[in-house]
């Protein structure tokens, strides 16, 4: 298999499943990050404006067909229990680390798609529907991405960045 694909298995069997930390500052940030980078890839495939699910496999938006199942060959993906949108948003972030690695043009394009919702799980954040809505947390958003998501300004989410915020935020918490 390629490289891109192999390095991005090499991320999800290094999350650590049993860690969950659900409030932490980074993990809005990253949500944010998440849904700004899934409106511009559906503003680009042209997708109707009240069809945009938060969480989706954008190798079956372009309708790209892999030549192996995620789901079968990604053992990995075992690892997650009873977390159905967090396992299905990884088996879409190993499709699309897949087409990258096989130099498919619009996974090219937007190969970061999937990298904040990963770091959100990395950084032991989940997501879960509920009532109609994506949550996080204590938090919630719509489970529809909106439009004017895609004109938003851009969030730093590298590590250094995001370890401050949550580190600051540690801080101000009576022991």
């Amino acid at each position: 298999m390629n490289q891109m694909f192999e390095d991005a298995r090499t991320i999800i069997r290094n999350i650590n499943w049993e860690n969950e930390e659900p409030n932490k500052p980074s993990h809005g940030i990253l949500i944010y990050e998440f849904l700004r980078r899934g409106s511009q890839f559906y503003d680009f495939i042209d997708h109707e404006p009240n069809k945009r699910l938060a969480v989706f496999s954008a190798a079956d938006m372009c309708g790209i067909k892999l030549p192996i199942e995620i789901y079968e060959y990604c053992d990995e993906l075992n690892e997650i229990k009873d977390e159905w949108l967090v396992k299905s948003a990884c088996k879409s972030y190993l499709e699309w680390a897949y087409l990258s690695g096989e130099n498919e043009s619009v996974a090219l394009k937007f190969q970061g798609l999937y990298v904040p919702i990963i770091k959100l799980f990395s950084r032991g954040g989940r997501i879960r529907y509920h009532n109609g809505e994506l949550t996080y947390g204590r938090a919630a958003r719509s489970r529809i991405i909106s439009v004017e998501m895609s004109t938003v300004e851009p969030e730093d989410i590298s590590d250094k960045t995001l370890d401050k915020l949550d580190t600051n935020w540690n801080e101000t918490i009576p022991k």
